[in-house]
Order: C-alpha cells, then sequence, then structure tokens
C-alpha cells in the first residue's frame, strides 16, 4: 500500500464497520421484518470514534511531543502503578463499608463515575509528569 491509503486506514476500517453493519441490518430486516436501530447507532459511534482517531493521527505534527527520558518514564511507570492499586484499595474498602452499612445495591453508574474520574485525574497528572 502507498503512504497515502496507509494513513487513513482507520477511517476505511470505520467505513467498513458502517457497510457491515447496513448489510447485517438489511439481511435481518429482510428476514424479521424489523430493524435493531441500537446495532446502527453503536456502529456508527463506533466508525465516528475510529474517524476521530485517524483524522487527529493523519493532523498531528510529530514534533508536537518532547522527548522523555528514563527517569521520567519510571516515575510515570511507577505512579500508573501506585495510583491503580490505591484506586482498587479505596474502591474496596468503599464498598465494604456501604455493605457494611446495610447498602445492599450500589448504582452502576456510580462506579463507572469513579472509574472515569481515576482515568482523567491519571491522565492530568501523567501530562504534568512527564511535560517536567
Amino acid at each position: 500500500m502507498n503512504k497515502q491509503s496507509d494513513k487513513w486506514n482507520l477511517a476505511f476500517r470505520a467505513s467498513n464497520v458502517l457497510i457491515g453493519a447496513l448489510l447485517g441490518l438489511a439481511l435481518i430486516y429482510v428476514i424479521q421484518n424489523e430493524v435493531n436501530w441500537s446495532v446502527l447507532l453503536g456502529a456508527l459511534t463506533a466508525a465516528l470514534i475510529l474517524a476521530g482517531i485517524n483524522v487527529i493521527k493523519v493532523r498531528m505534527t510529530r514534533g508536537a511531543f518532547p522527548n522523555s527520558n528514563e527517569g521520567t518514564d519510571k516515575h510515570v511507570l511507577k505512579f500508573c502503578f501506585k495510583s491503580s492499586h490505591i484506586l482498587l484499595g479505596v474502591l474496596f474498602i468503599a464498598l465494604s463499608i456501604l455493605n457494611f452499612l446495610g447498602v445492599e445495591e450500589v448504582s452502576t453508574s456510580i462506579l463507572w463515575c469513579v472509574m472515569i474520574g481515576y482515568v482523567l485525574i491519571n491522565g492530568i497528572v501523567i501530562i504534568v509528569i512527564s511535560r517536567k
């Protein structure tokens, strides 16, 4: 493959995901006479994410990121290991306390909010560490 088509590989895959989803939905419509819109929305979301990643990858210049040394890489790696273990410990302790207090059900959305918050905070701290 040439370099131009190699750059847009993810966008090509995203279009193939949409085409496959549409063909699958058409086949299901012919067989069952109903359309499952969640399949189309999921395929569209996946295609948009892949296309967005590909646009960012193609438009980004190579010199945008500073080179890091081994010491910085070790600090980032240590932080990732320690922060993930601390988060798991805090989650287990919090769930144990909630269970002890008599709460039998914990909403999944609360756990997802904690995980997304962890990823955001972890990413911000890693950016700060790598800039030093």
